[in-house]
């Protein structure tokens, strides 16, 4: 009889709904100042763990949004971005990893793949595409491209193309150039475009990530080392 009670006590307890005590957080804002950003989000409580919502802001010249939550640490459901207009850009889904919606990535010209010992173009329109699309490049170059001296001295201008490998996890390595325009101009695009974020989508072929090589260019004139001019 004792043996029948302790099996119906252990049946009832299995059939409890059973949930984990919620892990308190707390509210927290982070200012940077290069580049200028506000940050709120909220960490579990007694860490540095991101939890829960989190919202970004850059400030400036060519403003821009991104907003979304954390778990543990990692993003997780949708992620939203905006341009300096307020206009919503991109919706990324870092649970399926897929765009719910995307402007055309303007930033990246060309793209190819490594098949053996031979880049292949890739024309099928599918290329990486960096969180914040052309409003993170856009905002990249307005806050950090000079002119370099000698190359306005020089009347020198033109456009620069510089090579990166976006790899299979969303890091961009290896930037370089082939096409030499003018050796401070060169200089000033690779640096530059060192600067943008691992923050990329990679290429995606047959549902499979890749790494791809993509051509990324800033059109420097001696008016104005236009980084909107890089988009068209």
């Amino acid at each position: 009889m004792k043996n029948l009670f302790y099996s119906g006590m252990l049946l009832f307890c299995l059939f409890l709904p059973f949930s984990l005590p919620a892990q308190e957080t707390e509210k927290v804002t982070h200012k940077t100042k290069d580049p200028k950003t506000k940050a709120v989000y909220h960490i579990i409580k007694g860490t540095g763990i991101k939890h829960g919502p989190y919202e970004r802001v850059f400030k400036g010249t060519m403003s821009f949004k991104e907003m979304g939550q954390y778990d543990h640490d990692q993003p997780a459901g949708v992620w939203e971005y905006f341009n300096a207009q307020g206009k919503l850009i991109q919706k990324f889904n870092f649970s399926t990893y897929e765009f719910e919606m995307m402007e055309d990535f303007r930033a990246v010209k060309a793209v190819f793949i490594l098949e053996g010992e031979d880049l292949v173009e890739v024309t099928s329109g599918e290329k990486p595409v960096l969180l914040g699309g052309d409003a993170k490049v856009l905002y990249n170059l307005v806050h950090n491209l000079e002119y370099p001296y000698g190359a306005k001295v020089r009347k020198a201008q033109g456009t620069v193309g510089v090579w990166v490998t976006v790899t299979r996890d969303g890091r961009m390595t290896r930037p370089l150039i082939t096409d030499p325009v003018d050796k401070a101009l060169d200089e000033e695009a690779l640096r530059v475009i060192s600067l943008l974020p691992d923050e990329w989508i990679p290429l995606h072929i047959d549902g499979q990530a890749r790494d791809s090589v993509v051509l990324l260019t800033i059109n420097f004139k001696q008016s104005f080392s236009s980084s909107v001019q890089t988009m068209r």
